[in-house]
């Protein structure tokens, strides 16, 4: 059997959608056997997405694809006939709710990490948001088997695309236990404090900066309120590369007159990432709508107590391992971070809960259910 995987809209690894490819092309070598993969996308983002040694053929696409709608030109002129001449049983599509042809040679399965734009208003400009509402619903429909990475995201693929629940199946992402576990607090401060420019104590949001999605601005003025009305000596460092409207979030940080104690790292490396989630006494994630929200379970991996928003997927991947806020309204954000952050009780309990609950989350049985998902699809399909 041969299957495609094409990796255009994951970013070359740097968000979440492009961490779970990676996580599935590291995991896949380990559970597929007799099966011939073949990864379609860019040649300069093939070193951050594939793992070393790796057993995958690849095709790659030049640069000047890259733009989107040059890509989507790609995708829907000359994506079918690789399929066809590479003889490929079938294609996977790991970014679907991005990027998904009109028509295939062989059977499609894609996997679908959320519609928020239908939630959030302003998320992206006019014409992006015009092709997310009006035509990637009806491209979703068209894909063969659909792979949700949560129930609220399953809502939303049913209530959008009209894609009957029967089509739909929910796998949810994993937790990397090889890299996320917890470590000696000053240690990992020692590591990356110099480096980022951080001082300890600290809060620590991991996500890009992007609003008004991710929620950053109110974040930081319930965050200035804190340090207005308290004594509260953390700062708040705020881990991720800027986005679709960055430089209101950076705005709002100076607005606030605490910008010395407003961290912004920029886009963190990944060996530093176990070290930003050790170093903090609390890991906040306020975001409006997450189709998953992977943060999350790396933090509590970490040892990490966890406030976030009672918001979409959120309750659904946290459970009763954090404490919970209405991401619209700042006082309420604000209370919940000194709440937990003065409750020594409550802090250990969440870290004890919270690294319990993460270990029941594994990226190789997500890849293992994955990979059932195309193979099924792909012997159902009558031989060419």
């Amino acid at each position: 059997m041969k299957i495609g995987i094409l990796t255009f809209a994951c970013d070359a690894g740097r968000s979440g959608i492009g961490q779970y490819l990676v996580h599935l092309l590291r995991e896949l070598p380990n559970v597929a056997l007799e099966m011939e993969f073949e990864i379609v996308g860019h040649q300069d983002e093939m070193e951050s997405l594939l793992p070393p040694n790796h057993p995958y053929s690849l095709q790659t696409v030049g640069a000047h694809w890259k733009s989107p709608i040059r890509n989507i030109i790609w995708q829907n002129v000359l994506l079918p006939g690789l399929c066809k001449s590479r003889g490929y049983d079938v294609l996977f599509l790991p970014a679907a709710n991005r990027r998904v042809p009109l028509w295939l040679p062989c059977p499609a399965v894609g996997t679908v990490h959320d519609f928020s734009s239908m939630h959030i208003e302003g998320k992206y400009d006019p014409m992006r948001d015009l092709y997310i509402k009006r035509v990637l619903p009806f491209l979703v429909r068209r894909l063969s088997r659909i792979i949700s990475v949560s129930e609220c995201t399953k809502r939303d693929i049913i209530w959008f695309a009209r894609v009957p629940s029967s089509r739909i199946t929910v796998i949810l992402h994993g937790v990397d236990h090889d890299t996320y576990y917890p470590r000696d607090k000053g240690e990992s401060q020692e590591r990356i404090c110099a480096k980022y420019g951080l001082r300890a104590p600290y809060i620590l949001y991991v996500s890009r900066i992007e609003h008004p999605g991710k929620n950053h601005a109110r974040l930081i003025r319930a965050f200035a309120q804190l340090k207005r009305d308290t004594d509260l000596p953390h700062q708040l460092v705020l881990a991720g590369n800027d986005w679709t409207r960055a430089e209101e979030v950076h705005k709002a940080a100076e607005a606030t007159g605490f910008g010395d104690e407003i961290c912004f790292t920029g886009f963190a490396a990944n060996e530093d990432l176990p070290h930003l989630y050790c170093g903090a006494d609390l890991f906040v994630f306020p975001s409006l709508y997450e189709g998953f929200g992977m943060p999350i379970l790396e933090a509590m991996a970490c040892g990490i107590p966890i406030a976030c928003s009672n918001a979409s997927s959120l309750p659904e991947v946290a459970g009763d391992a954090a404490m919970y806020f209405d991401p619209k309204d700042e006082q309420t954000i604000a209370d919940t971070l000194l709440r937990t952050l003065t409750d020594t009780s409550t802090l250990a309990r969440l870290a004890k809960t919270g690294a319990a609950h993460a270990a029941g989350f594994s990226w190789q049985e997500a890849t293992q259910r994955t990979l059932s998902e195309i193979v099924s699809i792909a012997s159902a399909t009558p031989s060419k």
